[in-house]
């Protein structure tokens, strides 16, 4: 039940954004350990990478590699301690890291006034993915509406697979129907 539902999230954000289902596996192979390291779960995985895929248009490789590199370096207590300075907290009540869908979540929100350029922009997307990767972080931070678009795209996609199938087994019965 869980693998139908998981490949019908796959199926669904596939299909309604500009990202192939072949690159969401290739994150998830990538990148899913980390992100479930992280308290991340698959759909929001799914929807994060879709939120930097249909930006960029990188390869799935590069995105995964850079996302990687990402959620380890967003749960570091250094990086914690550092957007807390700057008014951003990642921690819960308890004091435990909100997990990476949350944490861009709640980065998105308190940067969404600034702009690229800015240097406070700059500081928190560098401490994020160093040099190397900021053509990721900018996206991830600046598209979450898109990513919490396709996450709910994900979650409603579960049962995608069996709508699929039974339109295409309709259209199958209508042909049978024409041929007797």
């Amino acid at each position: 039940e869980a693998l139908e539902a998981q490949l019908g999230a796959i199926n669904a954000v596939a299909g309604k954004f500009a990202v192939e289902a072949g690159d969401l596996i290739a994150v998830i192979r990538r990148t899913g350990g980390v992100f479930k390291a992280a308290g991340g779960d698959l759909n929001e995985l799914i929807a994060l990478f879709t939120s930097v895929r249909s930006t960029t248009r990188e390869s799935a490789e590069s995105i995964a590699t850079g996302l990687r590199t990402i959620f380890t370096r967003i749960q570091r207590p250094t990086t914690i301690k550092f957007l807390e300075s700057l008014g951003v907290s990642l921690k819960d009540l308890e004091g435990k890291f909100v997990g990476p869908f949350e944490a861009i979540k709640r980065l998105s929100a308190a940067l969404g006034s600034m702009q690229p350029g800015d240097l406070g922009f700059v500081q928190i997307a560098e401490q994020l993915g160093g040099f190397r990767q900021i053509g990721k972080v900018i996206p991830l931070l600046q598209q979450f509406s898109v990513a919490q678009e396709a996450y709910n795209t994900a979650l409603a996609g579960g049962n995608s697979l069996s709508k699929d199938a039974e339109t295409a087994q309709q259209s199958l019965a209508v042909q049978i129907a024409k041929l007797r």
